[in-house]
Parts: C-alpha cells; structure tokens; sequence
C-alpha cells in the first residue's frame, strides 16, 4: 500500500487531525503533507510507526486490503474490545448526553435544520427557547433527543428492532410537528433531489412487513445497512423518514455491540449519494463506507 495512502486510511480510522497525526508520528504537520500528497517520502523509521499504528485497528500493511476491509477490521477490533457498549454508554450521563447532540444535531442537519450544534445543545439540555431558528425547528432537536433517551431504554429493556419500535421513534420524532406522526403515509412522495423511487403508499405496510421480518444472511453490519437502504428507499411516512431510519440503525448496530453511527452534517452529501447508489445501482460500498466512518465517529466518541 503506497505510504499516503496508509495516511489517508490512518487519518480515516483514527479520525485524528491531520496535526493530531503527525504528532503521533513525531513529525512536523508540513512533513506529514507532504507524505499525504505523496510530494515526499518517509524514512523507514516514520514507515514503520505508520504501520504500527495502522495495526493498532488490525491492519495488516503487508497485505492487499480496500479501505472498506480495513474499516470493517477496525471496527470488529473495538467491537471485541468493548464487550458490552450499550452498558458502557449507559452507565455515563455524560456520554448519553454527548452521544444524543452529535446524533440529534448531525442527523436534524442532514435533514436541513439551520440549528448549530451550540444551539442544539442550548435547546435539549439548557431548555432555551431561542428567536432565530423556527419553532418547528427547536422542536425537532427535542424530539430527537427524547426519541434517542427513548431507544437506548427500550435496547436496555431487552427491546427488538421490530415494526412497532420504527412507528414509536417517528411518533416522538414529529409529535407536534406533523398530524399523522406514528402512522404510515396514505400519498405518494418523492425523495427531494433523488431519482430513487418510493414505494406505492398501498404497499407501505406489506413492505415495511416484509422487511422486518427478513432473514440475515449477511454480517451483521452489512445486514444493518442494507436494512438501511432499503427501509429509506420504501421512505414509509410522509416526513422524518432519514431520522427515523437512522436510529433504528442506530438500533441495530447497538444491539450486534457496534458503537453508534454518527453520520456527519459535512458527509451529508456523500451520504445522500451513497445511498442511491445502492438503491438503484445496487452498489452497496459507498454506503458501506459511509456508514463504517460514522460507527468509528461513535467510538471516538465512546474511547474519548
């Protein structure tokens, strides 16, 4: 694997600054560029503590590996470090909390929410009624924040990732938003800025059936993301469908011991792309991948 690309896999798994990194390393940031933009090469001492590091997620650098496999193997290695992270978040108020604004500002902003995550925070735990961003908008991060509190008490509850839960969440998501909060949608809608068709609103509720109820015959976090995929292609409601979606996958990966997928504003539109791609190409790797850096977001998060 050539040196900046071990770099960029680095930089993705670790989810350090490219400052941070260097750091690590013990090199100067205008060294470590030039490595990155393959304008200089290391000496072998630099090479091997690159490799050593990449090891520290299970990469092995002599070995012919994507970046989604090497993603995935980081990912099992935390995942047989933290045995119990479900417990893990939920013995710390304080990680509830950081874990719910990430989640509840990242997934309200991806949906086009003008709320800063400083604002978020202000509104869900400070209870500020603030004058700029609309009321509807304040509403939805504390609904988000009640609908994630509300999930990690139903997983810890022994709860299933079942049709009921996905109809809950999207009730407290739009509960005084939206009249029909909690019930599928009877009209047809359009995904805005997407070419992917939705299902025939007549169908939703056989749908939704049907993909509850499927069998996993994937790894589990191909199994999660594929759901994914599929529950936001179906889109079952008339609005909150990305929210909703996203913490039943939340959900899922929870319930596999996976850490939370924190989908970034800033990835917003690699996300979108992705998941088209899969829905209409049946290319599942962007999405994929999407999904992996979100989950290592989580356990930054978690490891601190």
């Amino acid at each position: 694997m050539p040196i900046n690309q071990k770099i960029k896999l680095l930089l993705e798994l670790s989810g350090f600054s490219q400052s941070e990194l260097a750091s690590k390393i013990g090199v100067t940031f205008a060294a470590f560029n030039r490595w990155l933009n393959n304008k200089a090469a290391p000496r072998k001492n630099a090479i091997q503590r690159i490799d050593s590091l990449l090891g520290k997620y299970g990469v092995k650098t002599d070995q012919k590996i994507s970046f989604l496999s090497a993603k995935k193997l980081a990912i099992e290695k935390l995942r047989q470090k933290n045995k119990n992270i479900l417990g893990k978040i939920l013995a710390r108020g304080d990680l509830i909390d950081e874990l719910s604004l990430q989640i509840t500002y990242n997934s309200n902003a991806i949906e086009g929410s003008t709320l800063s995550e400083k604002e978020t925070r202000e509104i869900i735990f400070d209870g500020r009624a603030l004058s700029r961003p609309t009321l509807n908008e304040q509403l939805e991060a504390k609904n988000h924040h009640k609908a994630f509190l509300f999930l990690i008490s139903y997983l810890k509850a022994g709860g299933k990732i079942k049709e009921k839960l996905a109809k809950d969440l999207h009730k407290i998501l739009l509960a005084g938003i939206k009249e029909d909060a909690g019930n599928y949608r009877r009209q047809p809608v359009r995904i805005l800025g997407s070419f992917v068709p939705t299902a025939n609103y007549l169908k939703v509720p056989e749908l939704i059936k049907k993909l509850f109820t499927r069998k996993n015959k994937k790894e589990k976090l191909d199994f999660a993301v594929h759901f994914h995929v599929d529950f936001e292609k179906i889109h079952p409601f008339s609005d909150g469908n990305g929210r909703t979606g996203r913490l039943l996958l939340i959900g899922m990966l929870l319930q596999e011991n996976i850490a939370p997928p924190i989908i970034s504003k800033k990835k917003r539109a690699g996300y979108y792309k992705a998941l088209q791609e899969a829905q209409l190409a049946e290319n599942y790797e962007p999405i994929l991948e999407c999904v992996c850096d979100a989950i290592l977001r989580g356990y930054k998060i978690i490891e601190g």
